[in-house]
Order: structure tokens, then C-alpha cells, then sequence
């Protein structure tokens, strides 16, 4: 009799939708009295006004606004958690991109506060889930921390996320569609039960929804006119990507994508690419390394062209042949690659990059030669 016990953790709420930011008094009035926001500069600049009015209504002060220092770093974390100390708050919102709902998980679970996720963009599902991706003060990738419980909270306001730069609901469903992707590669190393298999089954779903309502969201944003299929990417990118991600625990989770990109975070002027975007990129090249058909690898390109990820190395950095070898000798040490069932080596990675850009250059070629 297997009698180990499995503890999963879920946000004990989550408002979605247009305008959900007018649910964020209510609920905060339930968790504490006072509260310490923190957030990105763009995320502050264009939700600041509408908290502070909600936190008022519930009567909740708003112990402290700060920028949250542009890394989820070791040093901007601790710096944080000394101005919550000295705020005296008891409750902590984090405002933001991936990297600001992470620095607010940290400070959270080291202040042993309760936080609130406000996502301003849909790139990954960080809003939902309990762990945090911490990198050095420079950018580069160092650890993966997981938590014992997911957000008390989220609010995924659409008519905020509207008001966002394509580039990073591109991304986001560049990570989102490695649910699907890395998933069935890194079921293959561990036991199959119920929990890796709902990962799986909700991985499948992200992608069924990015590949069916992706095109549709991404001209929301080009437009900036709302329509159905942005909730739907949106509640894929946030909702069932995190959903995925807090049934596969440590035993599924990410793989050769989301090694390359953090063996991108070599190369400086990667830093400035999304997250997403690389790992949206990396989801090809996985599909490389596995031996996939040049077929099935054209209908990946297909659907990443339609959601605006970047399908060439090219479109993420430019790389000089020593560049690529340092890309992908660090692409092979990263905790992701053991996850996939086959040994990796640096001679696959760059042989899977090359395989990818020579078919992404003949769809454009092909494309554009169409009359």
C-alpha cells in the first residue's frame, strides 16, 4: 500500500475578467488592514490610481508603493522585505510582469504574509503558481524556489492586460504551449498517477486553446478592441498554464524549451526578450531534438508565426558560432534538461536550432513568394 500523502495547492480565489480590479477592496479587507504594493513602473504608472481607490473604499491603507527593483533578485528581495518590515503592512499586492509577481512571492514567503497577484500582462502563469524563478542582479538564471501555497489571491483584469504590448501575450502563449510541449517529453521520466496525468490533460488543453483563439487574441491587442478570444487565451496563459504547472509539481514540469532559455540568459543582450518569447522559440527546437518530423515542426511554426513568437534564432539575438556554443553548453547543464528521456548534448542543441531556422526561413521564403 503506497501511503504517501500529496499535499496540491491552489489560490483560494481568483476574479477574471473585464474590470475585476473593482473585487480587489473587498476581498483585501479579508486578509489585513494594510498594504504594501509593489510592481513594475509601467504596472504601477497605469493601475496605481485604481488600487489606492479600491484599497480607500475598503478601507485599507496603502502602506507603501515601490518599484520592485527590475530583477527578481536575491538583493532586490531583501531590500523589499526591509521596507515591508518597516511599512508594517499585512498584506502584500504584487503589481506586474512574471518577474514582479516572483519578487512578491519571495517577499511574501519570507515575511510570512499573505499576496495578492495583479498580472498587468499575460506571459506566463507566475500569477497562480507557487514558485518563483530567482536570477542574479545581471539577469542570468540561478534558482527555482517552490512554496508550501499558491497566491491567496488573484485578480486578472482584461481590460488592463488590453492595454498591453502584444509582445507579451506573445510570450506568454510561447509558454503556455510548452505545457503542452515539455509535458509529454518529461511524463516520460517519471510515475504516470492522477496528478501527472491532469498536468498533461491541462497542457493539452492550453495548447488546444492558444492554437484555436491565439490569432484572434493577438488582433484584440493589435486593435486594442476586446473580444471573447482574449479572456480565452488569457484564462489558457494564467488559468490552466498554472493549473498544469501545480499538478505536475516537481515531477513534470519543464524541459529542453525552458533549458534553452535559460542557457540564453548567457548571452546579455538576451535579457531583453520575454521570457515566453524564448521559450516559445525553444518549444521548436524541442521538437527538433526529439527527431519530430520536419511536418509536424512546420505546423509548430504555423501556429507560433499566428501568435507573434519568434520562430528564428535571430529574432531573439544575434549570435556568432562561439555565442551558440556557449548557449548550448549551458542549455545542457540546466535542471530542465533532465527531464527529457534522452541524453541532450551541446552538438543536438545547436543541430536542433539550425534544423528549426532552416525550416521557419523556407515557410517565410514559401510565404511570401505566394501570389
Amino acid at each position: 500500500m503506497n501511503n504517501l500523502i500529496e499535499c496540491v495547492n491552489f489560490p483560494v480565489k481568483v476574479f477574471r475578467g473585464f474590470n475585476a480590479l473593482d473585487n480587489l477592496g473587498d476581498f483585501c479587507k479579508t486578509l489585513g488592514t494594510a498594504a504594501f504594493i509593489l510592481g513594475g513602473k509601467t504596472a504601477l504608472a497605469k493601475t496605481e490610481q485604481k488600487i489606492h481607490t479600491q484599497l480607500e473604499k475598503a478601507g485599507i491603507k496603502a502602506a507603501a508603493a515601490q518599484w520592485y527593483g527590475g530583477e527578481c533578485s536575491r538583493r532586490n528581495i531583501n531590500t523589499l522585505i526591509e521596507e515591508v518590515v518597516k511599512s508594517q503592512a499585512n498584506v502584500i499586492i504584487a503589481v506586474g510582469g512574471g518577474k514582479v509577481l516572483d519578487t512578491g512571492k519571495m517577499v511574501s514567503m519570507e515575511c510570512h504574509l499573505p499576496v495578492i497577484t495583479i498580472p498587468t500582462i499575460a506571459a506566463t502563469c507566475a500569477a497562480i503558481t507557487p514558485l518563483s524563478v530567482v536570477y542574479s542582479d545581471q539577469g542570468e538564471f540561478v534558482e527555482m524556489v517552490c512554496f508550501e501555497q499558491c497566491p491567496v489571491g488573484t485578480v486578472i483584469d482584461t481590460a488592463v492586460i488590453l492595454d498591453s504590448p502584444i509582445r507579451w501575450l506573445a510570450a506568454g502563449m510561447g509558454d503556455t504551449l510548452a505545457k503542452w510541449y515539455e509535458y509529454r517529453v518529461s511524463i516520460e521520466c517519471t510515475q504516470q498517477t492522477s496528478l501527472t496525468l491532469a498536468a498533461l490533460a491541462n497542457g493539452k488543453l492550453c495548447y488546444d486553446l492558444v492554437e484555436r483563439f491565439g490569432g484572434e487574441a493577438r488582433q484584440a491587442l493589435d486593435k486594442r478592441e476586446f473580444n471573447e478570444a482574449l479572456d480565452s487565451t488569457v484564462d489558457a496563459i494564467i488559468l490552466y498554464a498554472g493549473l498544469a504547472s501545480i499538478f505536475g509539481g516537481e515531477k513534470i514540469r519543464s524541459a529542453a524549451a525552458h533549458g534553452l532559455h535559460n542557457g540564453l540568459t548567457k548571452i546579455p543582450a538576451a535579457h531583453k526578450v520575454g521570457h515566453g518569447l524564448i521559450v516559445g522559440y525553444g518549444n521548436l527546437c524541442l521538437l527538433a531534438l526529439e527527431d519530430r518530423s520536419d511536418d509536424e515542426i512546420m505546423e509548430a511554426i504555423k501556429i507560433a508565426e499566428r501568435c507573434a513568437i519568434p520562430t528564428t534564432i535571430s529574432q531573439i539575438v544575434a549570435l556568432t558560432k562561439e555565442d551558440l556554443k556557449v548557449v548550448a553548453a549551458a542549455t545542457i547543464l540546466t535542471p530542465d534538461i533532465k527531464n527529457m528521456p534522452f541524453t541532450v548534448t551541446e552538438d543536438m542543441v545547436i543541430k536542433a536550432i539550425q534544423r528549426v531556422d532552416n525550416l521557419a526561413s523556407s515557410f517565410k521564403v514559401g510565404e511570401c513568394s505566394e501570389p
